[in-house]
């Protein structure tokens, strides 16, 4: 592990959000981002709010988290570095696993995976004590895909916190879909998402996008 990330480590002994957002803030972007996967990072300060989130609801520590679309791997890096017992990062871009598993394996203190798969047609896991983390794409590119994803990781763990573009219509269908799935379903925050200018068509060097951070659970206890 570099001297950087080994002090990163020591400050997370008396652990803390701040040090967490230091800590993600080091992981890597997309060498090539794939317009067609949607593939913008997320961007540190969302991301350790959603970890903390469930962390301080103890479904972190010691417990089994899977990050879907994991990218280059910024949810599986905040697990391991906040004490899971074992984090799963899936994606089906072999290059963004590949920059996921260069980082990890200097960066990641807990045990890991990297599983490359396609989630919006199956998911590789069936189980249910564990959390998924997920920044999945926003269906703009790809019809559908933020609640493929859903879909998908619901059948998997009992407890799940999404990303998901705000747009006409989204809160009906996701109400829908917790109502005809019997889930306890709760709007965690809505924010200004930052989409920076990592493609050659983009003029702007940043764009915000209205995001909302969902969390979605089975109604029984999973951990």
């Amino acid at each position: 592990m570099s001297l950087y990330l080994r002090l990163t480590a020591f400050m997370s002994y008396s652990t803390n959000k701040k040090a967490l957002e230091i800590f993600l803030s080091k992981v890597p972007m997309f060498s090539e981002p794939k317009e067609f996967l949607e593939q913008y990072m997320t961007p540190s300060h969302i991301a350790a709010d959603i970890l903390w989130s469930a962390y301080m609801n103890n479904e972190i520590k010691d417990n089994v988290v899977l990050d879907f679309g994991c990218g280059t791997g910024i949810f599986t890096a905040g697990s391991s570095f906040l004490g899971a017992s074992y984090s799963v990062c899936v994606d089906i871009d072999y290059e963004a696993l590949e920059t996921a598993r260069n980082f990890l394996s200097r960066a990641a203190d807990q045990p890991y995976d990297l599983v490359v798969a396609d989630l919006r047609s199956s998911t590789p896991f069936r189980r249910s004590d564990c959390v998924v983390l997920m920044n999945p794409p926003f269906g703009v590119k790809s019809k559908g895909a933020d609640l493929d994803f859903l879909k998908n990781a619901v059948m998997t763990c009992c407890v799940v916190y999404s990303i998901h573009k705000v747009s006409e219509g989204f809160f009906k269908v996701f109400e829908k879909f917790c109502r005809e799935n019997s889930l306890k379903c709760d709007i965690l925050k809505i924010f200004p998402y930052p989409i920076k200018a990592t493609l050659s068509k983009h003029v702007k060097k940043v764009v915000y996008v209205d995001a909302v951070v969902v969390k979605v659970s089975l109604n029984e206890k999973c951990f």
